[in-house]
């Protein structure tokens, strides 16, 4: 019964689908927040209010201080709270593509077609991580009852933390549990603030290993009346997980929400991305870019942040969207005084292209330099436009809208799963290896008929950027169990291997984590190592929407610069057939790396 209705829901959903293809075509390109068929009725009217706010917004730098709310309770003295069974499902608002054209003949020419054959490690750590208690049992159950889990997770000292819609949990580098999943509002309890009233998820985990540190965020997306939107930060107190936190608010009012944020760790701060959406707005107005006071916020002190509003600085045709900050990875820190650097890949659908020259593939890199003492000294790219632009092989973006179109298929479900191909996805891994500094990044693209993920890697980003190498990674594999790879996450080790961590699934395959990657002395442009699998899930997802991800993490161990981490979603062997997410967590080295 509940497989009929899926498929069911899933025809309505491509019938609506259908329908704002047909509205949109020729208009603008934005990023649309899901929502119910009422709110689908108002787009066109949403994309004039979005596209009235970018009229009349200006670029800033746009400045205040956040609240600083004391010191959080202890994490391990904080109450275990047991999470309710799960009966129903509600997907998280969030964005997905409109149905666009332009760049559907293009042809790949960097598509790797084999896989690698060298020997990268097989899983060392291997470990379960958060889950959704809807089913078989869950050990670690997030009090979510949410569809996507937004999983993210980091490695520090001695601690790996998870976080996913709308939980944490932190474990030692073998499994043990040294906390169990813990409602992330849980961390303001006390102070009366809007983080404490709210768990609306959009989570993100990041370690700071130059102050060895830990920063847990999560968005306020829901505020109630005479509530403001907010990003809620919390930094901890010592290395320790467990510990105590000082505690931040960054309200944004309520006139802007700021959806699918993700942070960078700097020299001289916290660095966001987010998607901005305007109040009474389904549609997107533009990309926001916002530093946080890092200094201040380590030594639990007031602290500012500068906001440059994207939006103001729109191109025709088009907006700036989907970007991601840099976040720095090894033991030697970003040049002094360098500024932090955003990045979005862009195709003819999401900006025209504006000369007979411009093929409409480009990288655009944009230089964030934030001035604390000074905060209207600060500047983010040329007055709002990238400081480089940069060719990119052509690709097909992928256009998947309520699991279907260009979804990637699975085993045992009627509809596909949402690739997220509008977008880089986390994170943006900065490293200086002294000689040279580099950025990589990756986001999914169609490839043979399937999903695939495009990866780069820029040399020089702060100076003169170049893309060093680039490619495709879709290996073919036998035409009667072809696989789709996407949701990627992508960092190097301090020799600069490169390692990439992805979900893959097929008709044949149920939804996995599995990774790959290459070592720095290979022949540039493609992943030489061999794909392992991390992780075989055990039941697809067949809830109609096909909602996936909508992000993972790739992240490198600090105490040998050697280890990558990575932690992402499967689905556990289903008995009430619409799909029980959970997530794994493991590690994996290149051989020659000590």
């Amino acid at each position: 019964m509940l497989v009929v209705l899926a498929a069911v829901g899933a025809v309505l959903a491509l019938s609506a689908a259908d329908g704002r293809e047909a509205e949109h075509e020729g208009e603008a390109a934005g990023l649309v927040r899901e929502g119910s068929s009422a709110e689908q009725a108002r787009e066109s009217a949403d994309r004039n209010v979005a596209l009235q706010y970018a009229a009349n917004a200006t670029l800033g730098p746009h400045s205040g201080t956040g609240s600083f709310l004391g010191a959080s309770t202890a994490v391990a003295d904080l109450p275990v709270v047991k999470a309710p069974v799960v009966t129903k499902l509600n997907t998280r608002d969030n964005e997905h593509p409109t149905a666009q054209k332009g760049s559907s003949t293009a042809k790949d020419p960097v598509i790797q077609s084999k896989r690698g054959t060298k020997p990268l490690s097989d899983p060392i750590a291997n470990f379960d991580g958060i889950c959704l208690p809807f089913g078989p049992p869950c050990a670690e159950a997030s009090s979510c009852s949410c569809l996507q889990p937004d999983t993210n997770g980091a490695v520090g000292q001695t601690q790996f933390v998870q976080m996913v819609n709308s939980d944490f949990a932190v474990y030692s580098k073998t499994g043990t549990v040294l906390r169990h999943a813990t409602p992330i509002d849980a961390l303001w309890t006390g102070t009366g603030s809007v983080c404490e009233k709210h768990n609306d998820g959009d989570p993100v985990v990041v370690y700071d290993q130059y102050a060895n540190r830990w920063l847990l965020s999560q968005f306020v997306g829901q505020p109630a009346d005479g509530e403001s939107y907010a990003e809620c930060i919390a930094i901890s107190q010592t290395n320790d997980a467990t510990g105590k936190f000082w505690l931040y608010e960054f309200d944004w009012g309520r006139d802007m929400f700021l959806d699918y944020p993700h942070i960078g760790v700097w020299r001289d701060g916290y660095y966001m991305s987010a998607n901005e959406f305007p109040s009474g707005s389904e549609t997107s107005a533009g990309a926001a870019a916002i530093a946080f006071e890092r200094d201040k916020m380590l030594t639990g002190a007031p602290a500012k942040y500068v906001w440059f509003d994207e939006s103001a600085a729109n191109p025709a045709g088009g907006q700036y969207i989907g970007q991601l900050p840099a976040d720095a990875d090894g033991s030697k820190l970003p040049p002094a005084g360098a500024p932090d650097l955003f990045a979005e890949i862009d195709d003819a659908t999401s900006i025209p292209p504006t000369s007979a020259s411009d093929a409409g593939f480009d990288m655009r890199l944009w230089k964030f330099h934030v001035d604390w003492a000074n905060p209207a000294n600060s500047t983010f790219g040329k007055s709002g436009q990238p400081d480089s632009t940069i060719p990119v092989a052509p690709f097909v973006r992928p256009q998947c809208v309520y699991g279907l179109g260009d979804c990637a298929l699975q085993k045992g479900g009627p509809e596909g799963l949402d690739v997220l191909g509008d977008r880089l996805m986390f994170r943006l891994a900065y490293r200086n290896f002294g000689d040279h500094d580099a950025l990589v990044l990756n986001h999914t693209v169609k490839a043979n008929g399937l999903e695939g993920i495009r990866w780069y890697e820029v040399r020089s980003p702060l100076s003169s950027p170049t893309i060093y190498q680039q490619g495709t990674y879709a290996p073919s594999d036998s035409a009667t169990n072809p696989l789709s790879r996407w949701m990627g996450s992508i960092a190097q080790d301090k020799q600069g291997n490169l390692a990439l961590g992805f979900s893959a699934s097929g008709v044949n395959d149920y939804p996995s984590l599995r990774y790959t990657g290459r070592a720095a002395a290979d022949a540039p442009g493609a992943m030489t190592q061999a794909e392992h699998v991390l992780f075989t899930g055990g039941g697809p997802q067949t809830e109609p929407e096909g909602r996936w991800g909508d992000y993972s993490e790739l992240s490198v161990d600090p105490t040998d610069d050697c280890t990558f981490w990575f932690t992402s979603e499967y689905l556990t062997t289903d008995t009430v057939v619409i799909g029980s997410w959970a997530t794994r967590i493991g590690s994996f080295r290149f051989p020659g790396c000590k």
